[in-house]
């Protein structure tokens, strides 16, 4: 064994200190510490939406908390005898100035739709006009370029079929000049077939032709639809003022059930009556149209822009709302139905 062991030191390789690292070992350890980077962003990532979460879910927790008080404070207000029927009333304003609301979004939309689809239809019909205008253009310039080929052509067979017919040898100066002739011609039908090609394609350029992406209302389209929704909203206003449901409903919306007064329980019941006949009146159709257009042409007559993009008109160039001794207001001013969500800007 003693005299084996010195054998073996020969066999064994220690590190030699400060050799060259392995580069395999280097590539491995640098792609751990990438992934070591990368899952440090990740979980921070992950940390930084739990947190985001987690507030998330303190709001909606704030926000139930305080409807769960809304709701068992309605209870209660509802349970009184004495303030039950003001919620009531106060429930009911809020109803009709919900369906003020809708009707003006309702005719706003249609008639958004019906003023991009003739807007639409103007553009197409235009763009079709042009588009044929260019064509026939286009067709004479085709054929002017296929009748310029085809002679170009005919002269240069006329020539190469006289060359066919110099066949001696007297006729050898004669065939050195038609020889160039020949080439100049070859020439001349490269260039009207050039030009013929050209012709082609741009016919089938302009036939190809996509419709042209429709940019949406103008500004003189959008201040129409503002103007008749606007006229919608004095329409309903002056129908709601004379019994004083419209300025009522506005203070609902803008006022809590605790705040609500309006009487005793049969004055409630009287006020509930009128709100279930106004909600008849506002979904009513009978006569609304024409109103509207009265009511449109003179606000278009009588309104001034802030500038040429405006699209709402200035409110003091708004005339009367109503009228027969009612009490008047600016619906603009006083944002009646919600109607400035509902214009087009």
């Amino acid at each position: 064994m003693a005299m084996i062991l010195p054998e073996k030191w020969s066999q064994l390789r220690l590190p030699a200190l400060g050799g060259r690292p392995d580069p395999g070992e280097q590539e491995r350890l640098l792609k751990l510490f990438w992934n070591r980077a990368e899952l440090k962003k990740e979980l921070q990532g992950l940390d930084d939406q739990l947190h985001a979460l987690r507030a998330k879910l303190k709001q909606q927790e704030n926000a139930s908390a305080r409807v769960q008080q809304q709701l068992d404070q309605l209870e209660v207000l509802l349970g009184d005898l004495a303030r039950g029927p003001d919620a009531l009333v106060h429930y009911g304003l809020r109803a009709l100035w919900r369906a003020c609301r809708e009707q003006l979004e309702q005719f706003a939309g249609d008639l958004k739709r019906q003023k991009q689809d003739r807007q639409r239809r103007q553009q197409l019909d235009e763009f079709q006009q042009d588009r044929a205008e260019r064509l026939q253009l286009a067709d004479q310039r085709l054929r002017q370029a296929e009748e310029v080929a085809d002679a170009e052509r005919l002269r240069l067979r006329e020539r190469e079929e006289r060359l066919a017919r110099l066949a001696y040898f007297w006729h050898y100066f004669r065939r050195r000049k038609l020889l160039v002739e020949i080439e100049a011609q070859r020439q001349r039908c490269i260039v009207a077939e050039r030009q013929l090609a050209d012709m082609r394609e741009a016919h089938r350029t302009i036939e190809k032709e996509p419709w042209p992406e429709f940019p949406g209302l103008t500004i003189g389209g959008r201040r129409e639809v503002n103007v008749a929704v606007i006229a919608y909203a004095q329409t309903l206003y002056a129908r709601l003022a004379a019994a004083g449901l419209a300025m009522q409903a506005r203070l609902a919306s803008n006022r809590s059930v605790e705040s609500a007064r309006y009487g005793d329980i049969d004055a409630c019941l009287a006020r509930l009556r009128e709100i279930d006949g106004a909600l008849r009146l506002v979904r009513a159709a009978e006569g609304v149209a024409a109103e509207i257009r009265q009511r449109g042409d003179r606000i278009a007559a009588a309104a001034t822009w802030r500038s040429e993009s405006e699209t709402v008109p200035q409110p003091s160039s708004l005339p009367p709302a109503a009228g027969g001794g009612t009490a008047d207001a600016n619906v603009l001013v006083e944002d009646y139905w919600d109607v400035y969500k509902v214009l087009l800007r």
